[in-house]
């Protein structure tokens, strides 16, 4: 039988041939790269027709959009015409206290090395006429007003200034009635301060032991010669005739002596009768005469050394050393530091004293300083303790140019330069006194301040609207455009007022109307 031959199947249309040594995954990365290849042509096709534009379509694409309205509200707010600037507070003028040598008093001869043996006053404490700051070796350091520093000890017998500044503020005080020239520290004056020392509790500051000695040996001078005239009363002189010499008994009475002890009207230096002793004395002659002489000498000697003790007295006593007193030009003033402490030797100052209160300078701007004028309100804000004052432009000054010849813009000055003041920095500025409605709290001093200038304010809260929504025609008549919120417009005509921080008040004319809320045209 023979074999038959099963023909091998022909490749058709649906199912094409596999080539040789192809795989399943060969076949898929193939259609993978296929796909990406189509892909990649259709986005450059896309890319190349957003590059070719007609004419047409470029000049369309080139014109500017339709125009827009902008609008704003209109608001109802306080307006204030404000200028904002930075100011720091200054003492007035610094006293330091440092007293020298210990006074001597009833209490003690004086003199040693001063120590702080009691401070009276703290840090920041205010400080009255007649208040004891301190005590340096138990002496008081009192604090006085006036002008005229204390530059000397003022002790009786002296004359000037100082002392008729003192006699004013004893006066003031209470303790001086008058009855002393004025300016001369003399027996009134010296019980006055008696008195002032006596109210403080201290012995008073005297002249010390050499005028006390001076006193005492005045004083033995004195009763001598007035023994020496009862020697001689005792055993009165004759004339020849038996009667009593008559220019011995006209030289009884001792001259008084004048002011600061100099020898009154009417007698020699040494205290003699102006006539002279041969009026009736020795150079007169007669038998009987030199009794009466002797006499009428004895008592010019006296008369003489009763002035030397009143001068001697009126030098003498209670007297205000430099040590124990600090005058201030202006009371009260402010204990601005404590630099002792109980049992230190004073090798600098025990205290500083600030008097003359508190200034507050401003910085303008120089573009800001013809805005600003005397009187106008200002409002002081301390950022520190929140405080807030109020107060008054007092003055408005040159332009200051830190670093200049002068530091001010005219004229000539000091050669060296100006120093910035205090918060001014290195700028330019225009200084700017402002004055209290009160006065300032001490506390205050030193502090950098916020400073706020009112030009002009409204009375409470106001229709207002941004400055670019008014508009002016040419009649000078004002106006605002309000856009409705259908697309519709309408002019109001309006009277402008306060204008600050961009917006101005606005009162619609009558028989207009504007509500807040509404939109007002400030611009396409």
């Amino acid at each position: 039988m023979e074999a038959v031959e099963t023909p091998e199947p022909e490749a058709t249309a649906a199912e094409p041939a596999t080539p040789a040594g192809s795989t399943p995954r060969r076949r898929r990365r193939l259609i993978v790269v296929i796909a990406l290849v189509a892909a990649v042509t259709a986005g450059g096709g896309m890319w190349a027709t957003t590059l070719i534009r007609s004419p047409e379509q470029a000049a369309a694409d080139a014109k500017a959009p339709p125009a827009s309205v902008l609008t704003a509200p209109v608001v109802q707010r306080v307006l204030s015409n404000t200028t904002v600037l930075r100011g720091v507070f200054t003492a007035g003028q610094s006293f330091p206290v440092q007293p020298g040598a210990v006074s001597a008093s009833a209490g003690g001869p004086g003199g040693g090395t001063p120590i702080v043996t009691a401070l009276k006053v703290n840090s920041g404490d205010a400080v009255d006429s007649g208040q004891v700051l301190a005590e340096v070796s138990g002496r008081p350091v009192i604090a006085l007003p006036g002008s005229t520093p204390a530059y000397r000890d003022m002790a009786p017998g002296e004359s000037g200034g100082d002392i008729g500044q003192l006699q004013d503020v004893l006066r003031d005080m209470g303790y001086y009635p008058g009855g002393d020239d004025k300016g001369y520290f003399g027996a009134a004056t010296k019980a006055a301060v008696a008195r002032l020392y006596q109210k403080l509790g201290y012995p008073a500051a005297t002249t010390g032991d050499q005028t006390a000695t001076a006193v005492r040996t005045a004083q033995q001078a004195v009763d001598q010669a007035k023994q020496a005239v009862r020697d001689l009363e005792s055993q009165p002189a004759r004339d020849g005739g038996g009667e009593p010499n008559a220019a011995a008994t006209a030289a009884t009475t001792a001259p008084a002596a004048g002011k600061n002890g100099a020898p009154a009207p009417g007698t020699t230096g040494t205290g003699a009768p102006a006539g002279g002793a041969g009026s009736g004395g020795a150079g007169s002659g007669g038998a009987g005469s030199g009794g009466a002489a002797a006499l009428a000498r004895a008592r010019a000697d006296l008369t003489a050394k009763q002035q030397d003790l009143a001068r001697a007295q009126a030098k003498d006593g209670p007297q205000l050393p430099a040590a124990e007193v600090v005058f201030l030009p202006a009371l009260p003033a402010r204990v601005g530091a404590v630099g002792a402490r109980v049992g230190d030797k004073v090798t600098a100052p025990v205290l500083t004293l600030t008097a003359g209160g508190l200034n507050l300078t401003g910085h303008l701007l120089p573009g800001d300083a013809p805005l600003v004028k005397p009187g106008m309100d200002v409002t002081v804000l301390s950022e520190t303790t929140g405080v807030q004052l109020a107060a008054k432009v007092g003055s408005v000054g040159a332009l200051v140019t830190p670093g200049s010849p002068g530091g001010g813009g005219g004229g000539g000055g000091a050669a060296s330069a100006a120093p910035a003041a205090p918060g001014a920095g290195t700028d330019p500025y225009v200084p700017l006194v402002v004055t209290p409605d009160a006065p300032w709290d001490p506390a205050l001093e030193g502090q950098d301040v916020r400073i706020t200038v009112v030009a002009a304010s409204t009375q409470g809260e106001v229709l207002a609207v941004p400055s670019s929504a008014i508009s002016s025609g040419v009649d000078g008549r004002t106006s605002v455009s309000v856009a409705g919120t259908d697309g519709t417009r309408r002019t109001v005509e309006v009277t402008a007022g306060v204008a600050a921080d961009g917006f101005v008040e606005v009162k619609p004319a009558a028989g207009a109307e504007l509500k807040p809320g509404e939109q007002v045209v400030v611009g396409r």
